[in-house]
């Protein structure tokens, strides 16, 4: 389908019956000139639509892209997730989207709102255990489908902040210059995710989504410091940190 049906259709499953059998969206892709053999458009449809399936994924239980690869020298569909020839290889930008929610599959859906009168904006939250730790991960997921950047104030609710507290980590963005541009063997990395620190993040911030892209915004949940008077014998204090 085009990349403005398949942004709409972020609501497909909030309406499903959850008393019937669970869905397989078994092939999704936008197609057509949206897409060309690859486009930063189609994917960013595509990231709004799975923001879609993983906030109903009480219903939608699996979900897959296609077609997945394509050999350069026997293009028979548009578009693909890898293309490759006998040497080389690249993923277009629908791959990298495919990246972002592979790496938090089996995550914790949190309870969001997003308010305002945009049309153009889908975000959800998330949570998971990261490698054992003592904190988990709170993923913050954006798609700017417009044209112009849009300031997105974020509020987390919830935390007691004598217990925990909320870090900053990373923020990783796919976008690029033009809403059509692709990869390509000559420019395998033209359209690709870009990580930098993620700075002054708190429960209450402000994050910037340029135009046409997809954000997400690593915030780490850990135990908070809290100093403890302690009164000894000799009524001198003391202070320790927990």
């Amino acid at each position: 389908t085009s990349a403005s049906n398949l942004f709409s259709m972020y609501h497909q499953f909030d309406r499903t019956s959850r008393s019937g059998p669970k869905a397989f969206v078994s092939e999704y892709a936008v197609t057509g000139k949206d897409a060309g053999t690859g486009s930063l458009l189609a994917s960013l449809a595509e990231a709004a639509f799975l923001i879609g399936l993983e906030k109903n994924s009480d219903i939608v239980e699996m979900a897959s892209y296609a077609p997945l690869f394509v050999n350069t020298n026997d293009r028979r569909w548009n578009p693909d997730a890898i293309v490759f020839n006998s040497s080389h290889l690249y993923g277009t930008p629908s791959y990298w989207v495919q990246r972002f929610f592979a790496e938090s599959s089996g995550a914790t859906l949190l309870t969001s709102t997003l308010k305002g009168n945009s049309t153009s904006l889908v975000a959800s939250a998330i949570s998971w255990e990261n490698n054992g730790k003592d904190y988990i991960r709170i993923k913050l997921q954006a798609v700017n489908f417009g044209a112009n950047s849009v300031n997105m104030k974020v509020l987390v609710t919830g935390l007691d902040p004598n217990v925990m507290r909320v870090t900053g980590s990373k923020k990783t963005v796919l976008t690029s210059t033009n809403v059509m541009d692709e990869n390509s063997f000559s420019q395998p990395e033209k359209v690709v995710p870009h990580e930098s620190l993620l700075e002054m993040a708190e429960e209450d911030m402000t994050v910037v989504l340029p135009p046409h892209s997809f954000s997400s915004f690593d915030l780490l949940k850990e135990s908070a410091k809290i100093k403890m008077p302690i009164s000894d014998s000799s009524s001198h204090q003391k202070t320790t940190t927990v």
